[in-house]
């Protein structure tokens, strides 16, 4: 070659120096960068390429040259894996950009590249291939696809029924996001302190080879630091063997052998440092470690391991709302939907059953001859005894104190009742060792019939009591059955549903008031206005006593609505005579709930003393509003707009849906505070209570504060106000204004006067 001359053509020749420097530039040029550059033939098969290409892509260089690249099994990353579209763009001999490919390789190991081309012609304009170039960008798609992947968890937790449904569908995402052909969660029996096999899901396609390997797992138990899945559960750390049939610390390796399983993974799902259960992932691919999974599947566990934590603490919330406390058997609110259910079912299908109401004869002297502690042991026992004599369709409950309720489902007649009420009479009165003596109570039982008796909840109920009442002056230890003739026994109770009747024309019934204090200040910033009874023979009547008679009645609207008035005009008197203002909270009954003409009374109320209604807050039972939720709303909707405030009143008792309710205020319910030092489950709950709260910029009242203990732990938690016999008691109108004055110089005025 002649340097700087013309050949024959009259064509100037490059110097043989110059292409070897611009050569080595290139080839300089391109070892700096990430791309590598390719050539292809007009067949599309790989003539040159440049750079770690083939092996980044999990192929062998020796054999990529001379192949396309859907000879080495790559495949687009979109439209399902096919080639099609890139097919035409190549047929029409079109330049391409960012085309994504991936490949998985010997090792299962996914890798992705980026290859962007321009079609080669010769100098006739014949078509000769592409060139271009490519890069690796498998760590920018892996971080892409974890987040997508963690997102899709996210949504798999928000939207699943039930945690069983969330967990398969966390599964499903992370089997099919990563191919995995089988996945499934060991959760935690804290109980025996072992993991047993949960939710599960298995890839279409692979449910021959794994449905064996899911069967023998059915009865298989992991403890803790033994095999595979026990070691993630004692340390917490994700693991990932890449062929189960070689690694010894797998305990079902020859299982594994057989169905063909090889690659596998596990991680925890824990929160705050405890693991709650073990994901265990499997495929028939040998699969490397992946580094950036195992790093992902560190906040995916953690992310299900709080959402298995709050729904563990939701179910604590759920059964201490349906469940009694001490004898851990459905309580009034779980039995009366129970019941309901029955009557529905019972119509449904012309069935009959009974209601058995069960009082203890003699547990008020067992309670105080041998103190409380005594009292809930035999309650516990009869408990065990009652759910003893049960079959799986009947339904036994703790309404409070000694009384306790049985469903009997599809009964056929009296002579099976009585069968029924024979065999508690039998249970209960056998002896129980208690404080090392024998203790004997007996029972006295009414029953109710359905659809005989009544035909509805309540009237069950009322004529059951009204029976029991009659074992009782019939010599207790037996029972009754309920008739239209039966007389009702309990001449005390007739004398409080008399003497009720006049109560309010004979101006025996009065108001006394309660404190509410700010944690933070100990200032008084609300009263609470309590129902009192001065009966002229029987003298106090505690509010236990009368209340449910009014509520059974229809009294319970008339003395509700002149609690309203009464509490109102008291509060204005105050406001008149230079007091500081607050806010009156006063309970509404079910019956006034329901009530059509709640909202004109309570408009009448505030009118006619006076009062801005922002300083009235109506405090509503939450067990109230989980009857009939859409007409809680309704009406709720109809006070807000007044402008009075709503308290969410003994929350903990039942399950309600607090965001859906237009409330200011939670009160969290006094049978959680009464224990919250001494028992765990109660702590959690009013944490996750008040906590709750806070989250719906609600004000959070914890009532029936009775120590400096309960009082400390609710300040501690942030708990906004309190009201308690440790503070005050229920007083007078008159010594209410005292300690209102007694606050006066520290407390600062809610509203001028």
């Amino acid at each position: 070659m002649r340097t700087g001359g013309k050949n024959r053509g009259g064509e100037t020749e490059v110097p043989a120096r110059t292409l070897h420097e611009c050569e080595q530039r290139l080839k300089s040029l391109l070892a700096l960068s990430v791309d590598w550059y390719w050539e292809q033939d007009e067949e599309h098969r790989f003539v040159l390429i440049t750079g770690e290409g083939p092996e980044l892509l999990g192929m062998d260089p020796q054999v990529f040259v001379g192949r396309a690249l859907w000879d080495h099994g790559a495949v687009p990353d979109g439209d399902g894996g096919s080639w099609d579209g890139h097919w035409a763009t190549l047929h029409a001999r079109q330049p391409f950009a960012d085309l994504i490919v991936k490949r998985t390789g010997e090792s299962g190991a996914l890798r992705y590249a980026s290859a962007s081309g321009q079609p080669r012609f010769d100098a006739a304009g014949r078509f000769k291939g592409y060139c271009g170039i490519a890069r690796d960008v498998t760590a920018s798609r892996r971080a892409e696809q974890l987040l997508r992947l963690e997102h899709a968890v996210t949504l798999c937790l928000a939207d699943a029924d039930s945690v069983k449904m969330a967990l398969q569908a966390a599964i499903q995402a992370i089997c099919e996001t990563e191919s995995w052909e089988y996945g499934q969660y060991w959760r935690v029996d804290e109980d025996a302190d072992v993991l047993r096999p949960d939710a599960f899901w298995v890839a279409p396609g692979a449910e021959t080879v794994t449905a064996r390997f899911i069967e023998e797992s059915r009865g298989v138990v992991f403890r803790r630091g033994v095999g595979l899945i026990g070691t993630v559960w004692q340390t917490g750390q994700p693991l990932w063997v890449a062929d189960v049939t070689q690694d010894p610390r797998v305990l079902r390796k020859e299982l594994a052998q057989e169905t063909g399983l090889r690659g596998a993974f596990r991680f925890a799902a824990a929160s705050g440092g405890k693991v709650l259960g073990v994901f265990d992932f499997a495929t028939r691919q040998l699969r490397d470690p992946d580094a950036r999974l195992l790093q992902a599947v560190c906040i995916i566990g953690s992310q299900i391991g709080q959402f298995l934590r709050r729904k563990q603490t939701d179910e604590r919330i759920c059964y201490q709302a349906t469940h009694d406390a001490l004898t851990a058997l459905p309580n009034r609110a779980m039995f009366s939907e129970l019941m309901n259910f029955a009557i529905h079912t019972a119509r449904r299908y012309g069935h009959a059953f009974a209601v058995l109401f069960i009082d203890l004869d003699r547990f008020k002297i067992v309670n105080d001859t041998l103190g409380h502690e005594a009292g809930d042991t035999l309650l516990k026992e009869i408990g065990v005894r009652l759910a003893g004599c049960l079959r799986a369709s009947d339904v036994v409950a703790r309404l409070g104190g000694d009384e306790f309720v049985l469903l009997t489902a599809e009964v056929g007649d009296a002579d099976q009742v009585s069968a029924v009420a024979r065999k508690v009479l039998a249970a209960i009165l056998r002896p129980i060792r208690i404080h090392g003596r024998d203790c004997r109570v007996t029972a006295s039982i009414g029953i109710s019939m359905f659809p005989a008796d009544a035909q509805d909840e309540p009237s069950l109920m009322k004529h059951a009591d009204i029976a029991m009442y009659l074992a009782k002056d019939k010599g207790k230890n037996n029972f009754q059955f309920y008739s239209v003739d039966t007389p009702v026994p309990s001449l005390e109770r007739l004398a409080l549903e008399t003497g009720l009747r006049g109560a309010l024309e004979q101006h025996e019934l009065s108001l006394r008031y309660l404190a509410r204090l700010d944690l933070r200040t100990g200032q008084v910033t609300g009263v609470e206005a309590l129902l009192r009874w001065q009966h002229p023979d029987l003298g106090i009547v505690a509010p236990a006593r009368f209340i449910p008679i009014a509520e059974e009645t229809d009294l319970m609207v008339p003395i509700g609505r002149w609690v309203l008035r009464t509490a109102c005009a008291q509060n204005v008197a105050w406001q008149r005579a230079g007091l500081a203002h607050l806010c009156m909270a006063v309970k509404l009954s079910a019956r006034q709930f329901n009530d059509d003409s709640l909202i004109e009374h309570i408009s009448g109320a505030l009118e006619q003393s006076g009062m801005p209604a922002d300083l009235l807050e109506l405090e509503v039972a939450e067990s109230v509003v989980m009857r009939d939720s859409e007409r809680a709303i309704e009406v709720l909707g109809a006070i807000k707009r007044l402008g009075v405030r709503l308290a969410l009143d003994d929350f903990g008792m039942g399950y309600a849906q607090i965001e859906r309710y237009p409330v200011d205020t939670l009160k969290v319910d006094r049978s959680l505070i009464h224990d919250v030092i001494g028992n765990p489950e109660d702590k959690a709950v009013t944490e996750a209570i008040i906590a709750m709260g806070k989250s719906l910029s609600l004000t959070v009242v914890a009532e029936g504060v009775e120590t400096q203990e309960q009082a400390d732990f609710l300040r501690e938690h942030a708990c906004d106000a309190v009201q308690g016999y440790y503070f005050n008691k229920p007083m007078s109108a008159e010594m209410f204004a005292t300690l209102l004055q007694q606050h006066a110089s520290s407390m600062p005025q809610i509203r001028a006067p």
